[in-house]
């Protein structure tokens, strides 16, 4: 897949966390889409979920491409994630602070579409952002 058509997708899966937004993803997710992370729900319902949670408990959540890489069937995302956490993140209470953290997913493209994804994000740097562990 060509880097201009991957790149539409990552600005659906963009404005999804943006906008707060889940319907994005039926332009950019295939309809079988697999997240290995257990705590998500399987398929595309699953993401929905995750927008939905993430769009409560983040204002002004903002999601940047720093850097999109194309290579086959796979596309690796460098980007920034931010936001003031309003309501408990990962088992952090609500705090009211600013985060800003690095994020990096990988995704599987099958059928013109992002069939699964791997992600690390800067936990680390999250938890003390939000005051759970000490600077």
């Amino acid at each position: 897949m060509d880097r201009a058509a991957v790149q539409q997708l990552m600005e659906h899966f963009l404005a999804a966390y943006n906008e707060g937004d889940p319907r994005h993803l039926d332009h950019c997710l295939h309809p079988e889409y697999r997240h290995p992370n257990p705590a998500v729900e399987r398929g595309i319902e699953g993401m929905r979920a995750a927008i939905r949670r993430w769009a409560s408990t983040v204002e002004d959540l903002s999601l940047t491409l720093d850097d999109l890489v194309v290579e086959g069937d796979k596309a690796v995302a460098r980007m920034t994630f931010s936001g003031r956490q309003v309501g408990p993140i990962l088992g952090i209470p609500a705090s009211g602070r600013r985060f800003s953290v690095g994020l990096i997913d990988i995704f599987l493209i099958e059928d013109g579409l992002f069939a699964q994804h791997w992600d690390e994000m800067d936990l680390l740097g999250l938890h003390r952002q939000l005051g759970a562990l000490p600077d």
